[in-house]
């Protein structure tokens, strides 16, 4: 893909704010910052006609919704973005091709120099492809399943309840009582904006009584298993030199 080297070598503030499905966030997002960049140079180069007016329209649209994506990615459940994670992947693809189609509308509109970069995003474009964490996906798949339990069997739900929550936990990375706080914070927040009797309410709603049921002693778990993995690794790196003390001494 091609970027600027000042671009490649900067760190965009909200590189690290991103929860889940954070590659193909950055991955959108570099083009999307390389649109803002030229946008007032084929904005100032005015693209008279209707097709250039409604596809300079396009890309601010689309600047726009993916800039709200990397907020949704940002400040939503860790366990909701790996739920919709084909939704998120779904808008990535159809952003990218946006972009493309508008861009390509405009590419013969403009001066020639300019026309070379937008030919050069538009290539970077066409060989993008976005693909799923497989951690995030692997979360994503317990979940859905977990769901699909729940609509048939709540008691058979209930059994695999806590491996499911813990297994998502681990790959979404929610393994201190912090990232937890955060979690459950999140999934408020988003039931802030809710109507009552959505699907998505009665699912965010099962996340919290899962994190608040299962949630501490999880995370007490892994960190306790953490704690005894450190020390297992201090002890065998002791007990290594140890031997090679015996080694070297004289016989």
């Amino acid at each position: 893909m091609w970027m600027d080297a000042a671009e490649v070598s900067e760190t965009p503030l909200y590189y690290h704010a991103i929860k889940v499905h954070h590659q193909m966030c950055m991955e959108l997002f570099q083009f999307v910052t390389r649109v803002s960049v030229l946008l007032p140079e084929i904005e100032a180069a005015r693209p008279g006609c209707s097709s250039g007016r409604e596809a300079l329209c396009r890309l601010n649209i689309e600047i726009d919704k993916a800039n709200k994506l990397r907020q949704h990615c940002s400040e939503s459940s860790k366990l909701y973005l790996a739920l919709t994670g084909d939704s998120v992947l779904s808008r990535c693809e159809k952003s990218r091709n946006l972009l493309e189609q508008s861009l390509f509308q405009v590419q013969n509109m403009v001066p020639i120099l300019l026309a070379a970069e937008i030919s050069q995003l538009i290539a970077g474009l066409r060989g993008a492809i976005f693909r799923l964490d497989p951690s995030e996906e692997e979360a994503g798949k317990v979940i859905k399943e977990l769901l699909h339990c729940y609509a048939s069997s709540t008691d058979s739900a209930e059994e695999h309840a806590f491996e499911a929550i813990q297994v998502a936990m681990c790959k979404l990375h929610i393994t201190s009582l912090e990232s937890l706080l955060i979690e459950k914070r999140s999934i408020k927040k988003l039931l802030g904006r809710v109507g009552e009797g959505e699907t998505k309410r009665r699912i965010l709603l099962l996340f919290l009584k899962l994190l608040n049921k299962h949630g501490k002693s999880i995370v007490t778990e892994q960190t306790e298993n953490d704690s005894l993995q450190q020390e297992d690794s201090r002890l065998r790196y002791r007990l290594d030199d140890a031997e090679v003390d015996v080694l070297r001494s004289p016989s």
